[in-house]
């Protein structure tokens, strides 16, 4: 199990919260709560940048922008940045003399952030444009040929640390590796959710860490357990032979799912890194001649703690923390045709 930084805070909007305890007075301002495309609120900021008291060109403009981020919107927002501040009178040029207007575009697993900051008369000024994720709108970009869906399929109190659909076959169900009392467990469940089988990994010396971690790999005869500096190893019939030894740990790689109506796949992504704050789980393009393709979005009631896909090419499992109930919780992601 390996928590997903995929989409950590960038340094712009590092910049941006450092912005904020630099200002004595700041009172943020957001975007409409309807849907927005990237240029309308590129437009919004160049007009509260032309409204601020005593800002004169000739300005010279620095752009901030998350790399990843900028596989999906590209940095065609930049020239139409530059384009509107010049339409409201606020020449711009590339002088080192000129003042420095820092214009930045980040991410948060909720919000999108467009932040504009100048020195003016000894004193930062700033102006930002906020806006939802959900209500993002990319311009002129294809729409997904997929959606995404989502299925509770389990919950527990106790920690699970991973999640695998059963092997292809004729069995189903799935198989979690929980933490209960400190032990490690294997437990094989049926389609209904009810346990048929559960194996201790404590006799063979495995022991649940501070930090713990773990994944599941899965065949029809046996199947294997990764931990920090270890691997464990069993049959289905004879678990109680189950064997740990040392091995290098490699976390397994995003997720890609391949619905039959796109072959070119979708990466599964979370943030995973604050477990006190909701979720937002992202299908984006995989293949990178669709990176321009907006990315689809679903939110969970908590931190995605682990995304599992190896045994299914369209629908993955995902486990979560419910930070209201204190669950744990396993979902059923699949990316159906159409939209």
């Amino acid at each position: 199990m390996r928590l997903l930084l995929a989409r950590p805070l960038v340094c712009s909007f590092s910049l941006v919260l450092s912005l904020f305890l630099a200002l004595s007075v700041f009172v943020p301002q957001s975007a409409s709560q309807e849907s927005i495309s990237l240029d309308d609120a590129v437009r919004q900021l160049a007009e509260r940048v032309a409204t601020i008291p005593n800002l004169h060109g000739p300005v010279r403009l620095q752009f901030l922008q998350d790399s990843n981020f900028s596989s999906d919107t590209g940095k065609d927002w930049q020239e139409t940045f530059r384009k509107e501040i010049e339409r409201r009178h606020l020449s711009v040029n590339d002088d080192p003399a000129a003042g420095l207007l820092r214009v930045g575009l980040a991410e948060t697993p909720t919000q999108l952030v467009l932040s504009a900051s100048a020195r003016v008369a000894e004193k930062d000024e700033v102006r930002l444009i906020t806006f939802p994720r959900a209500n993002f709108r990319a311009a002129n970009l294809p729409v997904a040929p997929v959606r995404l869906e989502k299925q509770l399929v389990y919950q527990t109190p106790d920690l699970i640390l991973d999640a695998s659909p059963l092997w292809n076959g004729a069995q189903s169900g799935m198989v979690l590796l929980t933490d209960h009392d400190a032990a490690l467990s294997i437990l094989r469940l049926d389609a209904t959710g009810a346990v048929q089988q559960s194996i201790s990994l404590t006799p063979a010396g495995a022991l649940i860490t501070r930090d713990p971690h773990g994944e599941l790999t899965l065949r029809s005869d046996d199947a294997s357990v990764l931990l920090p500096g270890k691997i464990c190893e069993f049959t289905w019939p004879t678990p109680a032979e189950a064997k740990c030894r040392s091995a290098k740990t490699t976390w397994r790689g995003p997720t890609v799912l391949t619905p039959s109506c796109d072959a070119g796949g979708w990466k599964l992504l979370a943030d995973g890194s604050d477990w006190t704050t909701p979720d937002l789980l992202q299908a984006v393009p995989d293949n990178s001649s669709q990176k321009g393709s907006a990315a689809i979005l679903s939110d969970f009631p908590g931190p995605i703690l682990c995304i599992n896909g190896e045994q299914n090419s369209s629908s993955a499992l995902v486990v979560t923390r419910n930070l209201r109930t204190g669950n744990y919780e396993v979902y059923k992601i699949t990316l159906a045709c159409g939209n």
